[in-house]
Formats: structure tokens, sequence, C-alpha cells
């Protein structure tokens, strides 16, 4: 695995986050293609799986990173 600072995986976390969100509200909608958005949406879902992963490793060596759940929305629906 390259190495990437925390910082860059918190970045990382909350970019994939918010895309994940968008295509959420878009699938919701309607507004775009059905089948493109939730395509896109399983992919950012994979790519949030790997970063959480590689977060909460660079966790356990740097105290200056908030927990996973403090980075990401919390869906209530």
């Amino acid at each position: 695995m390259a190495d990437v600072s925390g910082n860059t995986l918190l970045m990382a976390v909350q970019a994939v986050n918010d895309a994940i969100a968008v295509l959420d509200e878009r699938i919701r909608d309607g507004s775009g293609d059905p089948l493109d958005d939730t395509e896109m949406l399983m992919s950012y879902t994979r790519a949030a799986e790997e970063l959480r992963s590689a977060y909460e490793v660079a966790r356990l060596t740097a105290t200056n990173l908030p927990p996973y759940d403090e980075l990401v929305e919390v869906d209530t629906d």
C-alpha cells in the first residue's frame, strides 16, 4: 500500500462521503441517470470501505486524527 498521510486520508474520506451524499440524493430525486448513478454509488461505497480501513490503521499511530465516525455524515433515514 502506498504511503499516504493521515491528513490526506481524512480529506479523501470526507470527499468520498460528499460524493456518496450527492449520488444518493440524485438517485432519490431522480435527477440523474439511475443506472449510472447507482453504479457510481456502489464504486464510491467500496472506496469508502477501503478508506475507512486505511484511516483506522493511520489513527493507531497518529494522535491528531478524529474518529472516523466524526468525519462522515450519519444517514438517519
